[in-house]
């Protein structure tokens, strides 16, 4: 089988979804390529979509928020003759022919974008293809309604109401979960992970990452953390790409060492075996990978959006807690880094919720 996995480079939670489905579709002897759906609407269309999802997502979070919020309560902004399908039609034309060319199986669309590139492809002239949408945040986004492809995969079997109240159609849905890479089914216990990183195993630790895009409080959360926990207390805070954060955080917490400041991690899968609690935001990505590690959350809504459904969805079933304000978020933190049974208790929850990994069961619905 040959398959073309089709995302947007909004985030690198996308990609990692993508990604994940490769793997696991090469363990089983297929073959994938995986493409910027925006491409093929245009080079410059990509980039600037790309760019700007980045500065309001970082610098200017209440107006992204907004944005999405006129997005839900206006369906029409993705009626077909809007402003938004009309740039993604221009890209069809491009994406039929290369579908065609390179004679694929399946098409499996990781965003929202080329999810409706492929309605369009299949309304206006069919391809006898297997094609699929997947979810990557606990909620139906705006303009889901407009989507009809053979699959739509949502994170979990509670969502399936909302999906189809939000205009999917109830026989598409298959609640099959969010992919994330194969390497975070493997866990260390918590002490031997600890070594691993270079942390004393005897230290509690506290992970904190927002995102690919390194967005968020992250300074000044690290400032109430390095103030109120005890040097025995690890803290790792990881900037991602975000190069002058990361500068900044590392000339202000060079004299505390048991703050850790790094850019990328390289074995997040041991990094956050050896954490006793993750400070995050509630990207569906994120917020999923420490469910399958069984890792209590703490989430900051930097940003709002899809991401306060995710937020929710994590609280409401026992596996994260939150807070209001950055002073109010510290303070929950050291509260249950000092109490075990009540980390014990998410880490139960967040276990109980998760199956076998969504990829394969992905891979098995298209081999299907």
């Amino acid at each position: 089988m040959k398959v073309l996995i089709l995302s947007c480079n909004t985030g690198g939670g996308h990609n990692s979804c993508a990604k994940a489905i490769g793997t696991e579709l090469l363990k089983r002897g297929h073959t994938y390529e995986t493409d910027d759906a925006l491409l093929y609407v245009s080079k410059g269309t990509s980039r600037f979509v790309s760019s700007w999802h980045v500065r309001f997502y970082r610098y200017f979070p209440k107006l992204y928020n907004k944005g999405y919020q006129y997005a839900e309560e206006h369906p029409a902004s993705f009626d077909e003759s809007s402003a938004a399908c009309r740039i993604l039609r221009r890209g069809c034309k491009r994406l039929r022919a290369t579908i065609l060319a390179g004679s694929y199986d399946a098409v499996v669309c990781v965003h929202l974008f080329p999810a409706l590139m492929l309605t369009f492809i299949q309304q206006d002239s069919p391809l006898r293809i297997k094609t699929m949408f997947i979810a990557t945040d606990y909620t139906a986004s705006p303009s889901c309604d407009r989507m009809r492809l053979d699959t739509c995969v949502i994170p979990d079997i509670a969502l399936t109401d909302t999906f189809v109240k939000n205009g999917v159609n109830p026989d598409a849905i298959a609640p099959l979960g969010i992919p994330v890479r194969a390497e975070l089914y493997a866990c260390q216990p918590n002490q031997e992970a600890k070594r691993a990183v270079g942390l004393d195993p005897s230290h509690r630790h506290l992970l904190m990452m927002t995102g690919s895009m390194g967005c968020g409080p992250m300074e000044e959360l690290t400032q109430l953390l390095a103030n109120s926990l005890p040097t025995e207390y690890d803290v790792t805070v990881a900037c991602s790409s975000n190069r002058q954060l990361l500068r900044r955080m590392e000339r202000k917490f060079e004299d505390r060492p048991n703050i850790h400041v790094c850019g990328y991690i390289g074995n997040v899968s041991a990094m956050m075996d050896s954490a006793d609690l993750f400070l995050t935001k509630p990207g569906g990505i994120s917020t999923t990978e420490a469910m399958v590690k069984g890792l209590p959350m703490v989430l900051v809504n930097v940003v709002g959006g899809c991401e306060t459904p995710n937020l929710e969805f994590f609280v409401a079933h026992g596996g994260a807690a939150t807070a209001d304000t950055p002073e109010a978020i510290a303070a929950l933190c050291k509260q249950l880094l000092e109490h075990d049974e009540e980390r014990l208790i998410m880490r139960q929850s967040l276990l109980a919720m998760h199956k076998i990994p969504a990829s394969q069961a992905i891979c098995d619905r298209l081999e299907a």
